[in-house]
């Protein structure tokens, strides 16, 4: 089994993908991920994709199931670090990743976290603020319901 090194960083969820995955060792890293994800509550997963010079279509399609699985835990995917050869087989055999941000570095990935939890702070602040009932509102974003209705 490949050693995978899944770290917590900010609200950020480092994932470094290993060069060379087999069946086995995908379905291994996806649920690691999760875990980690779930057990972190990240709100981005950052796969980083350095070590990783060789791509074909497994490879694609280890980034799409990743991606999809991620989302489905609540959690932004960005992807960092491929490699020029990476991107150009990729491109070439036709996949696309709609909703995955790609930057080049952890640098970058850390900007774009912040970046975004700032604005999601000043749209809950706005929203909390412009609501009638706020406290119900602000117990719901907090309990994480999302059913609850908002009383006159």
């Amino acid at each position: 089994m490949v050693d995978v090194r899944i770290q917590k960083l900010e609200d950020l969820l480092l994932v470094n993908v290993p060069p060379q995955l087999d069946d086995s060792e995908v379905i291994h890293l996806r649920r690691l991920t999760l875990q980690a994800a779930k057990q972190h509550r990240s709100r981005w997963v950052l796969l980083d994709f350095s070590q990783v010079d060789v791509c074909d279509s497994f490879f694609g399609r280890f980034i799409h199931s990743m991606t999809e699985t991620v989302r489905m835990m609540g959690a932004r995917v960005v992807v960092s670090a491929l490699q020029d050869a990476v991107v150009e087989t990729l491109v070439e055999m036709g996949f696309t990743f709609p909703g995955v941000h790609a930057v080049l570095d952890l640098d970058d990935a850390l900007a774009l976290s912040r970046e975004a939890s700032e604005i999601e702070e000043t749209s809950i602040d706005e929203l909390l603020a412009a609501t009638p009932d706020a406290d119900l509102l602000a117990a719901m974003l907090v309990d994480g319901t999302q059913d609850a209705s908002v009383k006159p």
